[in-house]
């Protein structure tokens, strides 16, 4: 499960980077953490020992308690409204709407196995169970655990798979670290639980961990919250309704009641059904994602360029490509002219005919999440290492950008090689480019030529702006050596910063879009006070 976490992260990845909205900052976690603790315990004392005056007859214990773990909520959305200043949302998903279906899946699905391990702990261990209704206090109770548990569970998972999740992954992006981490946190105010004086602290905190990592580990492979909430709450409501036991933390007349908690049973059946849990849910997602082939690897290190068809799901590349719509259609700043360009075939002007056309949408990475999310993604960022080191960082100052090549006014790119652009210690970084619709030669696709990136060329081979000179004969060669590379939506080309590539106009009647992003290993740093070091680099 954990290689799975690993190698497929993209959906963590996309967590991780809904957080980046608002204000990110890795410290600021400090100060909101603190403050949601404190409006947890006082907060929650204060409303506790309120909800107890309240005329509630049998439920008033039981709504007393959750009323103070409301407070944890409390905390938690007024920490990221007016501290981080995002939306409430990001806490959930990266998403711009809730998927409640997804929630009622992972309540229906966990309630099941539920079920299926209470009868199966009747049949091994005969008389545990009793049935133990009390009419007079379970209708109330029904209605009370109906809107409140809900809550409770919400309040926990936007605390502990949310805020902390997403604040751990300002630390280190890495899913298996975020969701240990965030499961020992949760464990800690847990073992304050009266089953612990009853069963002993040791067991009774490795079922709280195995808990915690079975909904840290949901919510990062499925990338949102909803499984984690509707699994916890039908796991409380079948705690508190169906099959209670003695010493619990929530005292209620629920149908059954066993006469002890088997926390080594309790252990190895939430172990089973996690395990089958995650492959009925996460059985569709395919086999793990293992970056580039020894060959593949090779051939780019020969060609110094390589296609990773297909790295981006559809319905991914679909996103990023409405969401490139939208900005384009709202000429989002900051965005570069095509009169800025000053390329070939380029309106003289911003005042001239299509001088105003939007070449690129500029910082790409602060526009929108699914961008963030996938310029960190695990598919790619396990693809770069491969290529760079084991650490990779992203350089927001360079491309960073979604391309958007207009079918009227789009003018050509002449063969350069980025590195003339950039100065960091060692030319060595590497671009990576998302197709984000086709990419032919009538539309203006890249055309690269391969093995340039291992050349060296005298200067007369080049212009004043170090584009390659196709009047030399000494590059006719290389010029009719050069390749087109066509792209379908979802393809993900990776290219060497001295390879030397081209574009066309657009021929067509669509507006092609490519994001483009740029990564370099940790140890090759910008030179100060240089373009390349006028921004921070996102470490992956």
């Amino acid at each position: 499960m954990f290689r799975a976490l690993h190698f497929s992260s993209l959906p963590a990845a996309r967590f991780f980077a809904a957080a980046d909205a608002g204000r990110s900052s890795g410290w600021l976690y400090l100060p909101g953490t603190g403050l949601v603790v404190l409006c947890w315990v006082f907060g929650g004392a204060y409303v506790y020992g309120l909800t107890l005056q309240l005329p509630l007859g049998p439920v008033a214990e039981f709504a007393a308690v959750n009323a103070s773990i409301l407070m944890l909520m409390v905390g938690v959305l007024g920490v990221t409204l007016l501290l981080h200043r995002r939306h409430w949302r990001t806490l959930v998903t990266p998403q711009s709407r809730i998927d409640w279906r997804r929630m009622a899946t992972g309540g229906a699905m966990w309630g099941v196995l539920l079920f299926l391990g209470a009868i199966a702990e009747s049949l091994l261990f005969s008389g545990r169970y009793s049935w133990t209704p009390d009419w007079s206090r379970w209708p109330a109770f029904v209605v009370a655990a109906l809107l409140l548990t809900p809550l409770q569970c919400l309040a926990e998972e936007i605390a502990f798979r949310g805020y902390l999740m997403q604040g751990l992954s300002r630390l280190w992006r890495h899913p298996v670290f975020v969701a240990v981490a965030s499961s020992a946190v949760f464990t800690l105010p847990h073992l304050y639980n009266p089953e612990v004086a009853a069963y002993g602290p040791g067991i009774m905190a490795v079922n709280y961990f195995a808990m915690a990592l079975f909904l840290a580990t949901i919510t990062l492979c499925d990338g949102r919250l909803e499984l984690a909430i509707g699994a916890h709450t039908a796991n409380n409501l079948f705690l508190a309704l169906g099959v209670n036991y003695q010493d619990s933390v929530f005292e209620t007349p629920s149908l059954f009641t066993a006469d002890t908690l088997d926390p080594v049973y309790s252990l190895l059946t939430l172990l089973l059904g996690a395990v089958i849990f995650y492959l009925r849910v996460f059985r569709t997602r395919g086999a793990m994602d293992k970056g580039f082939t020894a060959e593949e690897v090779a051939r780019f290190e020969r060609d110094g360029f390589l296609i990773a068809r297909g790295l981006v799901p559809a319905d991914e590349c679909a996103r990023m490509r409405s969401v490139a719509e939208r900005e384009l259609a709202a000429v989002a700043l900051p965005v570069e002219y095509e009169a800025e360009t000053r390329y070939p075939g380029a309106p003289e002007s911003l005042e001239s005919p299509g001088g105003r056309t939007v070449r690129r949408l500029l910082q790409a990475y602060a526009r929108d999440a699914v961008f963030r999310g996938w310029a960190t993604a695990a598919p790619v960022a396990e693809r770069l290492r491969q290529l760079l080191g084991s650490e990779v960082a992203l350089a927001q100052a360079h491309h960073n950008c979604v391309m958007t090549k207009n079918p009227r006014y789009s003018s050509l790119t002449n063969w350069h090689r980025d590195i003339r652009y950039w100065a960091f210690e060692r030319p060595e970084l590497v671009s990576v480019w998302f197709a984000l619709g086709p990419e032919r030669l009538d539309n203006g696709c890249l055309l690269v030529i391969p093995g340039t990136h291992r050349m060296e060329f005298a200067a007369e081979r080049l212009d004043e702006a170090q584009f390659l000179r196709t009047d030399v004969a000494e590059n006719e060669a290389l010029l009719c050596s050069q390749v087109a590379v066509e792209l379908e939506p979802g393809d993900v080309l990776f290219f060497h910063c001295r390879l030397f590539h081209a574009a066309g106009n657009n021929r067509s009647t669509q507006t092609k879009f490519s994001a483009v992003f740029t990564y370099h290993s940790a140890d090759n740093a910008a030179l100060p006070g240089t373009r390349s070091a006028s921004q921070p680099d996102i470490p992956l």
